[in-house]
């Protein structure tokens, strides 16, 4: 009932009713005073009423263009209004009047126009500066529009697609392998997940909401100094044990030959053989960081296996899988594959039971292997070069198998088993 008063209110104070009522009351009484005038002057009834509705016409005529020259200067400022909350600042209202309330008005409107022009200006040149700089960045930067779809990214950005991220405009956020849980964007791929995180942030951007999303690499900052103190570290190490051993193994070639004395030629043979095995050590070892020629095929799942598994005709094999075949450097996946078997087999005690599978996960495929030795003693540091937990081990291996996969754009990680005894290694690879 209030509301309903309200409006009824409204309807009847507004600008048009009062004009108009104003002007019907003051055109009536006007309108009498002419015909009471001539009846003063002792003009006749009909002459008295053509005066009044000749002065009245006259008076309406007036009223009207007046009316409409408000009216329209209002509706000026309506459209001068709307076009400032659309942030259309070219449309500038030509003042009605030269002096009084709607002149000001007019004129308020037309400073606030230019004024949001300039700061829209401005904030148009920070826009401007930030994409550019987003631009430079060397990590992969997008931004999503209103509608959670890709609008623009960098350069870095491309590379991670390896592909030029116009040809991904207006891709969705799904398409292009990101989620959305409790208003924080991540990966839906299993190994980009291990790899990045994600940080964003809202800005506004034409009146639209956008998202900026930042790719933080978790790994390379790390990997990059460890790489770096572990390749300066074999650079040194190399290049003494080298100078040591070629003048140690030349002098025990030497007298192996000039020596008769079995026992002693042994022993001469014994130095030879530790030199040679330091020596490829080194060698070995200082190639593991380096880029690998992969050559990504399709493996049939059965024959590989099969390959596998006969290199170790004393170990109880079981293989589990429900993938034809997965792609990866045959040659690579097999020394990564004996490389993982034969430390399931040196922590595990006989019977070994090891149980192959290869499944498909999405877009991924999945290798696992699976035994029931000992389990792992430090999970934590065994991927950490030259540390290991055996007596004879070199602590090179398992960095080899982690390199090799990563160069696959895959991922490899080891855990112990939570209910039985064991560890399962599991390589993630990208179909």
């Amino acid at each position: 009932m209030k509301s309903s008063m309200t409006l009824s209110c409204l309807y009847h104070s507004s600008l048009e009713r009062s004009l108009i009522g104003f002007a019907f009351f003051s055109s009536t009484l006007a309108a009498l005073g002419c015909y009471f005038i001539g009846q003063y002057f002792a003009l006749s009834v009909v002459t008295s009423a053509v005066i009044s509705i000749l002065f009245l016409a006259i008076y309406l005529k007036l009223f009207i263009r007046t009316y409409k020259k408000v009216i329209n200067s209002f509706n000026r400022n309506y459209a001068h209004l709307d076009a400032i909350l659309n942030e259309d600042y070219n449309q500038l209202v030509k003042p009605s009047y030269q002096a009084g309330s709607i002149h000001q008005l007019q004129q308020s409107l037309i400073e606030l126009s230019e004024e949001l022009f300039k700061k829209k200006s401005r904030y148009d040149q920070h826009i401007f500066l930030v994409y550019q700089l987003i631009e430079h960045f060397n990590v992969p930067i997008m931004v999503l529009d209103q509608y959670n779809k890709l609008s623009y990214a960098n350069n870095a950005f491309s590379e991670f697609k390896q592909t030029q991220w116009q040809t991904l405009r207006y891709a969705s956020a799904e398409q292009l392998g990101l989620t959305k849980q409790d208003a924080h964007w991540q990966f839906s791929d299993v190994i980009t997940a291990q790899q990045w995180q994600i940080r964003h942030s809202e800005f506004i951007e034409q009146g639209s909401c956008h998202q900026l999303i930042v790719m933080i690499d978790i790994t390379s900052a790390l990997r990059e100094s460890q790489l770096q103190a572990w390749q300066q570290i074999i650079r040194v190490l190399g290049h003494e044990i080298r100078n040591s051993l070629t003048p140690v193994t030349a002098m025990a070639e030497n007298l192996a030959v000039k020596l008769t004395e079995p026992r002693q030629i042994q022993a001469l043979n014994v130095i030879s053989e530790c030199c040679n095995y330091l020596n490829e050590f080194v060698t070995r070892y200082g190639d593991i960081n380096k880029p690998l020629a992969l050559n990504i095929v399709a493996i049939d799942t059965d024959t590989f296996l099969k390959q596998v598994c006969a290199i170790y005709p004393d170990v109880a094999f079981s293989c589990v899988t429900d993938a034809a075949t997965f792609k990866a450097d045959r040659t690579f996946i097999h020394q990564v594959m004996i490389n993982l078997i034969k430390n399931a087999i040196e922590a595990s005690t006989p019977p070994v039971k090891i149980t192959l599978g290869v499944h498909k996960q999405g877009k991924v495929s999945c290798i696992t292997i699976d035994d029931n030795g000992q389990g792992l003693a430090n999970p934590d540091n065994i991927f950490v070069p030259f540390y290991t937990t055996k007596q004879q081990g070199q602590g090179i291996g398992l960095s080899f198998c982690r390199n090799v996969i990563e160069q696959h754009h895959g991922s490899l990680s080891l855990a112990n088993k939570e209910k039985h005894q064991g560890a399962v290694a599991t390589i993630l690879l990208p179909v």
